[in-house]
């Protein structure tokens, strides 16, 4: 007898709700993983605000809490990303994350992207 047979699946549930009155757009998102076992939740709140229409910024929080069998972690996840228009099809982003984690081995993060986007 194999216990550990119906742990060889990946299961998730998502669910994402937006309202976007003009140049605001508000989001909620809830993930739920099952994976091989071990459980995944995150729930992500983004807000975001189109100033002109070549300039734009995005405010996101994220918490993760994973219960595995080697221990249990939990992440807290801040970021404000400025986003520039530079023409119809060219973009630039620029974000910094900030994530605080509690469990496991990992420790706080600090991030900075720049980043180019081309669209055809």
């Amino acid at each position: 007898d194999n216990e550990g047979a119906s742990d060889n699946d990946i299961n998730q549930f998502n669910a994402w709700i937006e309202f976007n009155p003009g140049a605001l757009t508000l989001a909620l998102e809830f993930d739920f993983y099952d994976i091989y076992g071990d459980d995944l939740w995150d729930l992500m709140f983004l807000a975001n605000y189109q100033f002109v229409d070549w300039f734009g910024a995005t405010f996101r929080y994220s918490h993760e809490d994973l219960d595995q069998t080697v221990g249990e972690m939990e992440a807290d996840r801040f970021t404000l990303a400025l986003l520039f228009t530079l023409t119809q099809n060219l973009f630039l982003n620029v974000e910094y994350s900030h994530t605080e984690i509690d469990g496991l081995i990992f420790d706080d993060r600090d991030e900075f992207y720049i980043e180019g986007l081309y669209t055809f």
